[in-house]
């Protein structure tokens, strides 16, 4: 099935920022990535804009809707983080790491609109995590010592530190070259003697 304009445009927006930045996210490149004229993007999306939004909004919802299952499939918090880090680390390699640098360079934006959508997501992602962990707390299975706030976010920090190390290494290989050693450390860290 042959992929409609403009989800080639949303697709192809989000290669350009993560692979050469915001500064290049233009309808002059966008189009002659695509072999259109820069008008024809506008017939799709009335400003870059709005198209930087329906970017933002498909491969934000497309994690949010992934780390869901992965909580929907665990039987206990350990499971459940387990499965969150899974699919996370599959989605950054379907992705090729798209999310994070979408994060990082939209977050140096000077959109407000834009910045708070990524806010939004982070907060939205770190929300489940510690929900997840303040389960595992109540059951027994996770530690009271931890600071649930510094978990989550150092658990979305460190996925994001290694797409940056896989940009830096020129893009070669898996994000994550170990997953089963990133799970353990992480869950073990978190987990209750």
């Amino acid at each position: 099935m042959q992929m409609k304009t403009r989800d080639k445009l949303i697709e192809v927006g989000a290669q350009v920022i993560a692979l050469e930045g915001l500064r290049n996210f233009t309808a002059k490149n966008l189009g002659s990535k695509l072999s259109i004229s820069d008008a024809a993007i506008f017939k799709h999306f009335p400003t870059m804009e709005q198209l930087a939004i329906e970017i933002i909004d498909r491969y934000t919802l497309e994690c949010i809707y992934s780390i869901d299952k992965a909580i929907e499939r665990g039987k206990d918090s350990i499971d459940k983080l387990g499965k969150v880090i899974d699919a996370h680390i599959e989605l950054l390699e379907e992705t090729k790491g798209v999310i994070p640098i979408l994060c990082f360079e939209f977050s140096r934006s000077n959109n407000e609109a834009i910045k708070e959508k990524i806010f939004s997501f982070l907060s939205e992602y770190a929300d489940k995590i510690s929900n997840i962990l303040t389960e595992g707390i109540k059951e027994g299975l996770v530690r009271e010592d931890i600071d649930i706030s510094e978990v989550s976010l150092s658990f979305i920090g460190f996925m994001q530190s290694r797409v940056v190390m896989w940009f830096l290494r020129g893009r070669k290989g898996p994000i994550i070259r170990d997953p089963d050693t990133v799970k353990k450390v992480f869950l073990e860290g978190i987990s209750k003697g």
